[in-house]
Order: structure tokens, then sequence, then C-alpha cells
């Protein structure tokens, strides 16, 4: 809509003085070529990085961390399994005695 009436309003003022329209638009585009050519290397001015979320892993498959409830049910869980076995887990030889010099 702003384009098409800002094309109207133009072709109006060609219509009443169409050399002072053409001749301003020549020294403009002549001036923004040599604005152009001074900005093209000019670098542009940082800009602060976003602030995103940092990445975890899978979202889908990732582990969801215990609960107090759940890790002390598994715990007793384990201790439950360690004394059904019966055979303690660390087996020694019979003990030596070492007679005193």
């Amino acid at each position: 809509m702003f384009k098409t009436l800002l094309l109207l309003i133009l072709a109006f003022v060609m219509m009443l003085e169409p050399d002072a329209v053409l001749a301003r638009g020549h020294s403009a585009a002549a001036a923004n070529t040599e604005a152009a050519g001074l900005n093209l290397f000019r670098r542009s001015p940082k800009r602060g990085r976003p602030n995103y979320v940092a990445y975890h892993g899978n979202s889908r498959h990732k582990a969801k961390k215990l609960g107090t409830i759940r890790r002390w049910k598994l715990h007793r869980k384990a201790i439950k399994k360690r004394r059904a076995r019966g055979v303690p887990s660390v087996r020694v030889g019979a003990p030596t005695r070492v007679l005193k010099k």
C-alpha cells in the first residue's frame, strides 16, 4: 500500500517538473554509490550474542534425575540383593599367624 502510494506521488511530481526530479535523482544516486563505497569495508557494530539455552543432549531419551524416595527404594533393593546372596563379595584365604622373633 505504502509503496504504491509512493510511486503514484512520484509519477505526479514527474508530471509537474520532470527535469528537476531527474536531475535530483542522478545526483542522489552518485552520492549513494560514493557513500556505499566508503561503508563497504567498514566493520559492522558488534552485537551481543543471543542468550541460548545450553544443549544437554537428546531430551527424548535423557535419563531423569531420580528423586529421594526412588533413590532410597533402589538403595534398599541393592542391600536386599547383597544380603540374599549370602556369600561375601570379598574372599580371602584363611588367616595365617606369624611367629614373633
